[in-house]
């Protein structure tokens, strides 16, 4: 890593920032959108760490600053990411279990390139936010399209399931509501409202997934946004979006069927608890997931610095539900049910510790911009602590990181938004224009 990036060339930095479009484009509306845009960022970071300088592959943007200079932060983040897939790498073969296990943890490891190339082109703040909105507005489309025509109880896109899509679209909502707060403030109305519709496209979406967890990530999202945009002279951008979106959202809750909002799922989730908790009911949605955790915080302790292999620990688990230990149900599960207990069960302890040091530092990192007195840096840091802040929230009930489309929309944005963040400081806050 070369402590000071060489500018790179313009059509490299094209080519970057129309894949950050793209990916985001993609995302929840097209099979396996998210594999076009990650793959496109792959072959741009690899193009331009092969590059080297503009004199190799083409005139570099004079009009473009040089990229901001390599920092400790910067390599902390692409040692964090190594780390994570090393200890699953480890752990992999220390149990000899198969390479598809391998799957996603080479996914943080391809991150690194991608990160690389990002920091050392001229990204595009509005053709990122464009991607957003836009894919966001194709998200609501398949999910009304999959429950108004083809009768889908819950909304799922293109996604493995309902809770991913549900969740990814809450966040990419949140980051469109921040992102209309630029050209509010520089009253550029067009672009804003274009922003806010895409959060209520985000926003249908989600409720049209009828995803219970991803509420936990709400209240997180307001203390952020508290922290970043809590000024005087913010008041009325904020007040009036507020507005919109809430009276957008009440207006997508009625135009969505009876019953497909999730108040009837929160009431079986009481329901539910309280039958394990009384009865030992473990064969419910709730009750199942209380009853992995148990079975998981039972074995973790026999093997704690690398955990169990998948293969030996469904031996272990038969063995657990025999002798009367674990209820039956949960044997039926492919998983725990959480990520952190996942990664915990056969990673181990070194695993568990790589996955927190990625979260709580890359949160940090972002963090500590929050009161930057630069606003573009300010939304950007807000944008970036929500990823890691509300990952983990989802990961309390669901082990989003265990599926491509989770760890792709995860290791991808927080290389984009990073960089992005990254160059809105070194050029003050300067960007091309929202117009």
């Amino acid at each position: 890593m070369h402590p000071t990036p060489a500018r790179t060339p313009a059509w490299l930095s094209t080519w970057m920032a129309a894949s950050v479009a793209i990916f985001f484009l993609l995302m929840l509306s097209a099979p396996s959108g998210y594999s076009v845009g990650g793959g496109l960022l792959f072959l741009g970071g690899v193009a331009i760490w092969l590059a080297g300088t503009g004199r190799r592959s083409g005139a570099a943007d004079a009009s473009a600053p040089p990229a901001a200079a390599w920092s400790g932060e910067d390599r902390t983040l692409c040692w964090l990411l190594l780390a994570f897939f090393l200890t699953n790498a480890a752990a992999v073969l220390w149990h000899a279990d198969s390479g598809k296990y391998l799957d996603q943890g080479i996914r943080y490891a391809l991150a690194i390139p991608v990160l690389l190339g990002l920091r050392r082109a001229r990204l595009r703040l509005d053709w990122m936010w464009a991607g957003l909105a836009l894919g966001l507005a194709g998200a609501a489309a398949v999910a009304w399209w999959q429950i108004g025509h083809i009768g889908v109880p819950r909304a799922e896109g293109f996604l493995t399931s309902a809770i991913p899509f549900g969740d990814i679209a809450l966040v990419m909502a949140f980051w469109c509501l921040m992102g209309a707060i630029l050209p509010a403030v520089h009253r550029r109305p067009a672009w804003a409202v274009f922003l806010l519709a895409g959060a209520l496209a985000g926003i249908y979406a989600f409720i049209a997934s009828a995803t219970r967890g991803g509420l936990v990530a709400v209240p997180i999202f307001a203390v952020l946004a508290a922290v970043a945009l809590l000024r005087r002279q913010y008041l009325r951008p904020l007040l009036g979006g507020c507005a919109v979106m809430v009276a957008g959202a009440a207006i997508v809750m009625t135009a969505l069927p009876a019953g497909q909002i999730a108040e009837g799922r929160y009431a079986s989730a009481v329901a539910e608890w309280q039958a394990y908790t009384r009865d030992g009911n473990a064969a419910n949605n709730v009750g199942s997931r209380l009853e992995a955790w148990k079975s998981a915080l039972i074995s973790i302790p026999e093997r704690p610095l690398l955990g169990w292999g998948h293969e030996e620990y469904d031996s272990h688990l038969q063995g657990l539900i025999e002798t009367g230990r674990i209820h039956p149900f949960v044997g039926t599960l492919s998983n725990t049910h959480n990520n952190f207990i996942e990664i915990w069960l056969h990673q181990g302890t070194l695993g568990l510790f790589a996955f927190l040091a990625l979260l709580i530092t890359s949160c940090w990192y972002f963090c500590r911009r929050l009161q930057s007195p630069d606003l573009t840096v300010r939304v950007l840091a807000c944008c970036g602590a929500s990823l890691p802040a509300a990952f983990a929230a989802f990961g309390l009930t669901q082990v989003i990181l265990g599926r491509n489309n989770g760890v792709m929309f995860f290791v991808l944005s927080l290389a984009i938004l990073w960089a992005a963040m990254r160059q809105a400081e070194a050029s003050g806050g300067v960007q091309p224009p929202l117009t």
